[in-house]
């Protein structure tokens, strides 16, 4: 299988995945949150603003599909040159698993509160924060291996 068809099953594999996690997990615990939910906090932790659960939903999966189809076309249409494939993997690994663990802490902060007003501001911000990055460096790492590595020494002194 080549490089393309590997990078093309791997994009399409985590669209998938995180988009099926993004719906599924909200909508596994949908009898114990409010309706609407909130979905923004102010500074102090205090509810800010409030959006019904299926809105919310479709417009994260909505920028999901936007940031996976942009950097797909990104790495896979050969636009970005020099390690395109690494790029475009981080990418997508940093913005996927930002973007669920939105949903998740969302919902979590949601669960089991009578209104919108008295759900609790998510904590672990930086955590999410931190997988991210982790998983745009798995990303790069994957996308790197893909595309070849450069020659060694020992690969050109092989050749001479």
């Amino acid at each position: 299988m080549d490089v393309r068809r590997r990078y093309l099953w791997f994009v399409g594999g985590w669209t998938l995945l995180v988009a099926l996690l993004m719906l599924l997990v909200p909508t596994a615990l949908r009898a114990r949150l409010p309706e609407p939910i909130t979905v923004e906090w102010t500074f102090s932790g205090a509810p800010e603003d409030s959006s019904p659960l299926r809105d919310f939903l479709f417009e994260e999966l909505v920028w999901w599909l936007v940031v996976a189809a942009v950097w797909s076309v990104l790495g896979f249409g050969g636009v970005l040159k020099r390690r395109g494939l690494a790029w475009a993997s981080a990418a997508l690994g940093a913005f996927g698993a930002t973007m669920l663990g939105t949903v998740v802490l969302t919902t979590v902060a949601n669960l089991d509160a009578p209104s919108f007003r008295d759900a609790i501001d998510p904590p672990s911000s930086g955590w999410l924060l931190l997988g991210g990055a982790l998983a745009g460096w798995l990303g790069w790492r994957l996308g790197s291996r893909s595309e070849g590595t450069p020659p060694t020494d020992r690969d050109v002194s092989a050749v001479r």
